[in-house]
């Protein structure tokens, strides 16, 4: 009797390769554009006329009028999961997020945004080869079990300044989304040319509403030696998200299949809704601070909490999922942002972040740590932002798997000038 059993990420998913997606709603997506993640995903504190920022709503107090700000960005990632015995490798190139804003009124601006809010890609196999004696006759039983799918979501924000250094915002969100379970059997005998598979497809369907909140302060001291410039800006930003409820309903799909020579038959034993549940995603709070040293230097920090202790998904292992929390910093800095000359006004950029996940197996704390860096590129009216993060998920103790990537990242920030009556035509 030969033995073998194997467990990597899937292939076939687009977004994730990781068999820690199999728990809560997979890997979740900050809400962070490229010239965040270049700084290690920090910007609840920084407030820009450039950017639009979506990690929080009262950031956008500074949005130029007669200016519309779209942004779509798009990421390649590279991962190396392994165990204590395996490993494997992969890659994929996704769509990250489209996005745009504009001001209003010099105190009122809006901003809107597609993106993914989490994404399951994993895939387990266990494969039994049994030999009937000195015969050439192999039995073979093979149970797999996938992951596929994730939440999406469209968010549309607003933020109002009160005073001249203070601003507050709001999120509303639409999440939607599903997360699929396929567990499948498959027996195959060699000497009688026939297989047969069991199929058991369990999907969560979930849509619901969201609201975050945010609020911003920052204060600008002006250089003595040149009132034109400022010596020093200190930002501060704290964000509060709501608990999100979502419906979800609960498919489930039995397939019975059967093989013989040139002849396949498929029986469905069941095709239903089994159950109608709501689930709840917690609230989150963040902070961050900000300083820039006559608009040269850039300094920001962020740490962000959630419990998800009291989740609850219907029909899954729940018990892995615990506080997160996520602390990063970053710098950003440019020769003269205002010059004329090109390579005087390349944005360079490096980062750092850690992460205690909202995963807890085999008693070890899922962690995520890595490094960042990245380049900010004016081109007239379009800026283009590559950004590079390294770091790893994971450990190869206590029977778990260590993923250690290398994502490139790539965005486009374009201005376009709006509402200008023009004389000539």
């Amino acid at each position: 009797m030969l033995l073998t059993a194997v467990c990597l990420p899937s292939e076939a998913q687009k977004i994730t390769f990781s068999p820690y997606s199999r728990y809560g709603v997979g890997d979740i997506f900050a809400p962070q554009m490229g010239h965040n993640l270049a700084v290690g995903g920090t910007g609840i504190g920084k407030s820009s006329e450039v950017y639009l920022n979506l990690l929080n709503p009262a950031a956008n107090n500074n949005l130029p009028l007669q200016r519309f700000i779209f942004d779509v960005g798009m990421e390649t990632k590279y991962t190396n999961v392994s165990s204590s015995s395996a490993s494997q490798r992969n890659n994929n190139t996704t769509f990250k997020y489209l996005a745009g804003g504009f001001a209003a009124k010099p105190w009122w601006s809006f901003t809107f945004a597609l993106r993914p809010y989490s994404s399951v890609g994993y895939s387990m196999k266990d494969t039994l080869i049994m030999q009937n004696g000195t015969d050439d006759l192999y039995y073979g039983f093979t149970q797999s079990t996938e992951g596929s799918g994730g939440l999406n979501t469209v968010t549309l924000s607003t933020s109002f300044k009160l005073f001249k250094m203070i601003s507050i915002g709001a999120t509303g969100s639409c999440l939607f989304g599903s997360l699929d379970r396929t567990n499948q059997v498959n027996v195959i005998a060699t000497d009688a040319n026939y297989s047969s598979a069991l199929k058991y497809k369990n999907r969560y369907l979930m849509h619901g509403f969201g609201c975050d909140f945010g609020a911003h302060f920052q204060k600008s001291f002006k250089s003595p030696k040149d009132s034109t410039k400022n010596m020093l800006t200190v930002g501060l930003g704290v964000t509060v998200g709501t608990d999100t409820k979502l419906k979800s309903r609960n498919e489930l799909l039995i397939l019975n299949q059967f093989n013989y020579i040139s002849s396949s038959t498929v029986d469905t034993i069941c095709n239903d809704t089994l159950t109608k549940s709501n689930v709840t995603l917690p609230k989150k709070i963040g902070v961050g601070a900000s300083v820039d040293i006559y608009d040269r230097l850039s300094i920001t920090a962020d740490y962000a909490f959630q419990d998800w202790t009291n989740f609850d998904l219907e029909g899954e292992n729940n018990a892995p999922l615990r506080k997160s929390t996520f602390l990063a910093a970053g710098v950003e800095y440019v020769t003269d942002r205002y010059s004329t000359r090109f390579f005087k006004t390349i944005m360079y950029r490096v980062g750092f972040h850690t992460e205690d996940t909202y995963l807890e197996l085999n008693g070890t704390t899922i962690k995520n740590q890595g490094m960042t860096f990245g380049l900010g590129l004016p081109l007239r009216s379009i800026l283009l932002n590559i950004g590079c993060d390294m770091g790893k998920r994971g450990t190869t103790s206590n029977n778990l798997y260590e993923e250690k990537y290398f994502l490139l990242h790539f965005n486009v920030t374009i201005h376009d000038v709006w509402f200008v009556k023009r004389k000539f035509q």
